[in-house]
Order: structure tokens, then sequence, then C-alpha cells
């Protein structure tokens, strides 16, 4: 099996402080006056803006050896498509994975923009398909449906995506969307279908991987939880017939070193800032109110208080801490050269792929990975590891039509 690693860009600002600090790079910083960080105060009409600090990330990722980059889809920060379709211009074989969700886009525009996109870069377009991160956000957002309801509509959305790539003229009659004819015709129809990613750890969105994602995607939580949700994901998708198809990939942070203790000092500086700041006490009592599930990547994780840095520790070299100071994903892998690689094979030995890692700042944890940790891999890649990732073919389901080879 082949190891893909893919970086991510920060797209709502650096975070090599606490988020909103001054000191960071990008102006999403709480106080615009004190900013210090490189495109901090740009105005509209400079020569150079935080896109190009973006550009430098991005090709830093592919001079690096990164297969592609993932563009989270945060309500305050830059677009993904828009920043993405920049970006393209200004690599040559980087991924783009862009994060959305099914509500922002038509079916029909997500296909062509998509196509488009595909004919433009290469083929280089992943869509990571989200359904936001609470019931309050997708509210606020214009969204009033209900959390498996928004699944459901996402299955049929990824339907009809399907049917238009794969058909001139498709029909479909669903809950949530129609579709009367319409399909990709003339060059259109040269473009690839994106691979397509998706999470989520609740029955709804385990359905949905199923049926629909090339990749099922997770947090690097303690890995006997992992190998527990593939070996779910994979039950269920035997009932679309896609249980030797479907992938899997892991999103984590790093905080990579020459040594473990030079990785653990960093460590404690981001926990030591997020206790100054405040966010660590805010997200002790915040996780006294969340779901079983949540409350386990917080304060409660193995009935443990927290007291220091290193009582987030879920096991040799993976931390919880970035969670407790407002820095998502949550985890990480804290460690010299060999711990980090160790950890990433102990989570491939699971069955994982695709690696989302990164760290902070950004553009300086790119070298690291790539000139300490990326090249121990690159031996182990085979001809083949192009093929891994191609969309898996359009298969007949219910309620669709003709959806078979063009």
């Amino acid at each position: 099996m082949t190891i893909e690693f893919y970086s991510r860009l920060p797209l709502h600002g650096e975070t090599q402080f606490i988020p909103g600090d001054s000191r960071n790079r990008g102006d999403w910083n709480r106080s615009l006056a004190e900013s210090t960080g490189a495109a901090s105060r740009f105005d509209i009409g400079d020569d150079f803006t935080y896109i190009d600090y973006l550009s430098q990330v991005a090709r830093a990722a592919e001079l690096n050896g990164f297969a592609g980059a993932l563009l989270v889809n945060a309500p305050f920060g830059e677009e993904p498509w828009i920043a993405s379709s920049i970006l393209a211009r200004e690599t040559k074989r980087l991924r783009f994975v862009n994060a959305f969700h099914p509500f922002h886009f038509s079916p029909w525009q997500a296909t062509q923009m998509a196509a488009s996109f595909q004919r433009s870069s290469g083929g280089r377009l992943i869509w990571n398909i989200i359904q936001g991160g609470s019931d309050a956000l997708q509210n606020a957002l214009g969204d009033v449906l209900p959390h498996d309801d928004r699944y459901v509509r996402a299955s049929e959305f990824l339907d009809v995506v399907k049917g238009f790539w794969a058909n001139e003229s498709f029909h479909y009659a669903g809950k949530y969307y129609e579709a009367n004819g319409m399909g990709l015709r003339g060059p259109l129809r040269k473009a690839q279908i994106p691979l397509i990613c998706s999470a989520g750890a609740s029955d709804a969105a385990k359905d949905l991987a199923a049926k629909h994602s090339d990749y099922y995607l997770m947090l690097a939580e303690d890995p006997d939880v992992v190998a527990t949700h593939i070996a779910d994901v994979r039950k269920r998708a035997e009932a679309y017939g896609r249980a030797d198809h479907i992938r899997f990939g892991l999103s984590v942070d790093v905080i990579l070193r020459e040594t473990d203790e030079q990785a653990f000092a960093e460590a404690k500086r981001f926990f030591d800032e997020g206790v100054r700041a405040g966010t660590v006490q805010m997200t002790a009592e915040r996780s006294e109110h969340l779901s079983d599930t949540n409350k386990a990547r917080y304060k409660r994780y193995n009935d443990r208080e927290v007291n220091g840095f290193e009582d987030l520790f879920l096991g040799p070299n993976l931390w919880g801490g970035f969670g407790y100071i407002g820095i998502p994903p949550g985890f990480a892998f804290v460690g010299g050269y060999d711990s980090v690689e160790r950890k990433i094979r102990e989570f491939a030995a699971l069955g994982i792929s695709m690696f989302f890692i990164n760290g902070y700042p950004h553009l300086e944890e790119i070298y690291r990975l790539g000139e300490h940790v990326l090249p121990r891999f690159r031996q182990e890649e085979t001809p083949a590891a192009a093929n891994d990732l191609q969309p898996i073919p359009l298969v007949h389901g219910p309620g669709l039509e003709a959806r078979g080879a063009r």
C-alpha cells in the first residue's frame, strides 16, 4: 500500500501562536494596529497580499514531495475554490483538496465548476464533502436542516453529480434534488470526476462515505478508535459493493524536531501560550457540555484532569493539546524524526493510505517534513501509486438512471 502525504493551506491565517495573536502571519489578528506578522497589514491593491504567502506554502509543499494540500472551509477564511483556482496556475502537480458544503452549490454548478477546474489544472481537484461543525453554525449560514438530514441531502447531491458526469441527459427524482435531462457535454466530458473524501463519526456520516466516498477521513485519535471506524465503514460499504474500493485517510498536525525533547518543548510553548490567553480554561469548561464522543477528545480523556501539556498525551508521541488551545484538528504527532515516522507507520498499518499532515508555521513545518520524514517513505512508492488515486468507477444505484460508462 502506497502512502500519500497531503499538506494544508492556512486559509484563515497562519498559527505560529494562538489564533488571533498579532504576531501571526495574515490579517486575521485581533489587533491589526499591533500586527507584526507577514502580510498582516496589507491593503487591497498592494502588490503582495496574503495569497502570495499561500503561494509560498503551496509551492513548498510541491517542492517537498507532498501529493496535494487541503483547503479547509472556514466561514471567515478565504474561499477554497477561489484560492485553489489561483494557486493551480502557480504550481505544476500539487492537487487541491477543496472542502465545501453541498448546501453551497447546486449539483450542476458544482459539476460544471469541477469539470472546468479539472480541464484547466490537468485533473488536480479533489472534493472534501463536509456538513458543518455544528447546527448553530449551519443555521447562521442559512442552512436549517438537522444533522442527519444534511447527510441525506449530501448523498442525493453526489447521486446527481455522478449522474451528470456520466451522462449527457440524466434524470433523477429525490427528496432534495431533481435532474431533468442535464449532463456534461462537449469538451467538458473530457474532464475526470474528482476524487471524493468525507468524514464524520456519526452513522449518517459513515453511511455517506460507504456509498460515495473514495476516502473516508478520520482524526488521529487512539489507534483502537481509528481501527474501529475503519472496520465499521468498510462493513457498511459492503452493502454498496464497495468494501474493496473505499480507502482511508488521517488528519493530524505535527510538531517535528530533531529530538523528542525539542518537540515536547515546542508543544509546551503552545500550551503555555494557551494558558496565558485563557483558551485552555475555556476549553476545559466547554468540555463539560460536549457529547460523549467529543468529551473524550478533551478534559476527560482517560479520566485525567489536565494540569499541564503532558496530561494531553493520548499515547507515545500523540498529543491532544492543539484542541485545547483552539487549533483544529486538535491532535498532533509530537517528536523527533524517528518518532514521527513510527507514528505514521503505526496508523498506516491500520489501513491509512492518505495522511493530511502539517504543523505551524505551515511553511517551516512543510520543509521539516519534506526533508526529514517524507524521504523515508519515498523508496516504498510503486508505479501503481498513480492508479491508487483514481476515482472509483461510477456504479448503478437506487434511483439512478444510466450510471454506467459513457
